[in-house]
């Protein structure tokens, strides 16, 4: 097996401390660490020992590194992205697009030469993905069944406006909506109700499972980036909160707007960068193409429940085969084989340490090791592991 090096992403909503804590590297409690990459992503590819990155190594030897089935069906690179995230504020609203929206707009986007800065497409592929939550995670997922929304909608008087064309419009005609509106318009509706709420907000009387402690988390925001109030606030009242509890999978698959306010998690996704972008974001919304990649339909958020492969294994399948995340459980002193396999895994050691067949080292969170197609390992945990696998369905 291959050592590799994720790579690291300083987004502005990144946490301070909890990556670098994690990959034992300083921090000046200033800059933020967002995400850490295990892929081939040309946008952040791993690094190995030798310092050449897993994109190149990849590209030339595909069948060796990939094996015929993923080189066929994924054109030469890796079907999943592995990552570590750490939300302090709440992301933008977005949809990922479905395989064949996302390489139609690829491919128009790239004959018109768009800015880079404006487009929705960075590839052709699409993104669904799956997220294991490592502490208590917040996140909107979804839009919230009619009257529960309407219920919101119909609680302050300031809200009115809304309520009422809620009442007599379909949902994607709601959401066209208050995206097409003058940003004057929205901000004269909303700053009394965030006036209002301020108080409660400023003195912790907001719960995290109420949608309006949400709302008002992300009109601040708007605030501190000097930015007016945008649609992205009506749609945290008309979304599904979710609560996932440390250990709980959610899975959001093509079409589904959805939104990580807070929390650390791991994150398995097919191997894309493709976000159309809904609100609470300085960058570029795309309102036409939102509008045409959205499904408008009201949904109950579920978790993922897993499979037992094994007393120290479980699986989580989604409704896509790009990929499989394994979590492995063992005990100081337990052996693991790591399978002979048709495609490439990346394994994930997120606590503990390990002894590996072949190595001089010991291995200890968070390494992370990429496996060739028919490869054999030996792992032997030294300590209480915690051990990750990202893999395709083949």
């Amino acid at each position: 097996m291959l050592k590799i090096e994720g790579s690291v992403k300083n987004y502005a909503w990144g946490g301070y401390g909890y990556i670098p804590l994690l990959l034992g590297k300083s921090f000046d409690g200033k800059t933020p660490y967002a995400e850490v990459w295990f892929g081939d992503h040309k946008s952040g590819p791993s690094v190995l020992e030798d310092g050449s990155f897993l994109d190149q190594v990849i590209s030339e030897k595909p069948l060796e590194n990939l094996g015929e089935p993923v080189c066929r069906k994924y054109g030469g690179r890796l079907p999943f992205l592995l990552k570590i995230l750490d939300v302090r504020a709440p992301l933008s609203i977005q949809v990922h697009p479905s395989k064949e929206q996302a390489e139609e707009g690829y491919k128009r986007e790239e004959s018109l030469s768009i800015d880079p800065a404006l487009r929705n497409y960075k590839d052709d592929n699409h993104k669904p993905e799956l997220m294991l939550a490592l502490s208590d995670f917040y996140l909107l997922h979804g839009f919230r069944q009619r009257e529960n929304a309407l219920s919101d909608l119909k609680k302050f008087s300031e809200l009115d406006y809304f309520a009422r064309l809620y009442e007599e419009k379909s949902l994607k005609d709601f959401v066209e909506f208050i995206f097409l509106q003058d940003k004057n318009l929205l901000e004269e509706k909303l700053r009394p109700l965030f006036m209002r709420l301020y108080p409660e907000y400023d003195n912790y009387s907001l719960s995290k499972t109420d949608n309006f402690y949400w709302f008002m988390r992300a009109a601040v925001q708007c605030e501190e980036d000097k930015r007016p109030f945008d649609a992205g606030l009506i749609m945290t009242l008309i979304m599904n909160l979710m609560y996932v509890k440390t250990g709980d999978v959610v899975f959001q698959g093509s079409g589904v707007p959805h939104a990580y306010l807070e929390g650390q998690n791991i994150e398995l996704m097919a191997n894309s960068d493709n976000v159309v972008r809904g609100g609470l974001t300085v960058k570029h919304v795309d309102v036409a193409e939102l509008l045409k990649i959205t499904e408008f339909n009201t949904i109950d958020p579920s978790t993922v429940k897993p499979s037992r492969v094994s007393e120290n294994c479980l699986e989580y399948h989604v409704p896509v085969k790009d990929f499989i995340l394994r979590e492995y459980q063992l005990k100081a002193g337990e052996k693991l084989s790591a399978p002979l396999e048709k495609g490439p895994c990346i394994w994930l050691l997120f606590s503990g340490e390990l002894e590996q067949t072949g190595c001089l080292s010991f291995s200890k969170a968070p390494d992370a090791f990429f496996q060739k197609p028919g490869e054999k390992g030996e792992f032997i945990a030294r300590t209480h592991v915690r051990l990750f696998r990202a893999s395709s369905e083949l």
